[in-house]
């Protein structure tokens, strides 16, 4: 068994996709989303993440995870952080398929209810630790649709509960805590629960695989390029070498969706630079 460098938890999308996600086996999810979601799920499909682009000036739109299950169609994120824009993008993403799967051909479909799921960490205390939103009036007496909910998870308020050794908020909230436990926090949380027994096992045997502690977050890239910047930046010909590091780093941030705005900011490029890459 080879030594973990770094445990990676399932609060990064990475991860939790591949743990989750596994289309050979969604036995996993389906009891996640049952206990978070506190319904019975018969049945679990997974969707394409990727919604279709409908015009030249549209980016992509890739979604963390996408299901079908007992007539709900379900959206999750992973948001590792909170930034002002970040409700703005994940509602733009969430009904935007909304409106391709109510609206087929001459159907109508009301019937299949949509919900769009965030867990968010870096949220500020204001927040509740779950927050459900819909599209309501302003008194909240009337629903303008019924179809259409979003939920989203202050996590973190939930690891705070597990920081201060809040027994009773533990035990109510431990799936979603485990998401952001290390290996040992885990043994600590999963005894006798054979579902999160199941969980650490696979999160263990991801963070133990050398081709997974290669992956690098654009965050952690990024400062790998300032580290290297600091180190050679007097050696002759390195401006081009720290130029292409960028340019990586740029490219690692747009294929795990980054906004322009934080991507200029990390990498010191111009919009047209960054523009050209994903025309490459």
């Amino acid at each position: 068994m080879r030594t973990i460098t770094k445990f990676y938890t399932a609060k990064y999308d990475r991860v939790f996709k591949t743990i989750f996600c596994d289309p050979d086996d969604l036995g996993l999810l389906q009891e996640f989303l049952q206990r978070i979601l506190q319904i019975p799920i018969n049945s679990i499909e997974l969707l394409q993440p990727e919604f279709p682009v409908r015009n030249m000036m549209e980016r992509v739109k890739t979604v963390d995870v996408l299901v079908k299950t007992n007539g709900k169609y379900i959206h999750i994120e992973m948001n590792t952080s909170y930034n002002q824009y970040l409700h703005y993008r994940n509602f733009n993403y969430f009904t935007t398929y909304y409106n391709i799967h109510t609206k087929r051909g001459e159907e109508i479909d009301i019937d299949s209810e949509f919900l769009h799921i965030d867990f968010t960490y870096g949220l500020t205390s204001k927040y509740d630790v779950k927050t459900e939103y819909g599209i309501l009036s302003y008194d909240q007496k009337f629903s303008y649709i019924e179809n259409f909910k979003i939920i989203e998870f202050n996590m973190a308020k939930i690891m705070k509960f597990w920081y201060d050794g809040d027994k009773k908020q533990i035990e109510k909230y431990k799936e979603l805590i485990m998401l952001d436990l290390k290996k040992r926090d885990l043994n600590k949380i999963k005894e006798g629960d054979e579902f999160m027994e199941e969980f650490e096992e696979k999160v263990t045997k991801l963070n133990e695989s050398s081709e997974f502690q290669s992956w690098m977050t654009p965050e952690e890239d990024f400062e790998w390029c300032k580290k290297m910047e600091r180190h050679y930046g007097k050696k002759e010909g390195y401006v081009q070498g720290a130029q292409e590091n960028k340019m990586e780093t740029a490219k690692k941030m747009l294929e795990n969706n980054e906004e322009m705005s934080k991507i200029i900011q990390y990498t010191n490029l111009t919009e047209k630079d960054i523009l050209n890459i994903q025309l490459k």
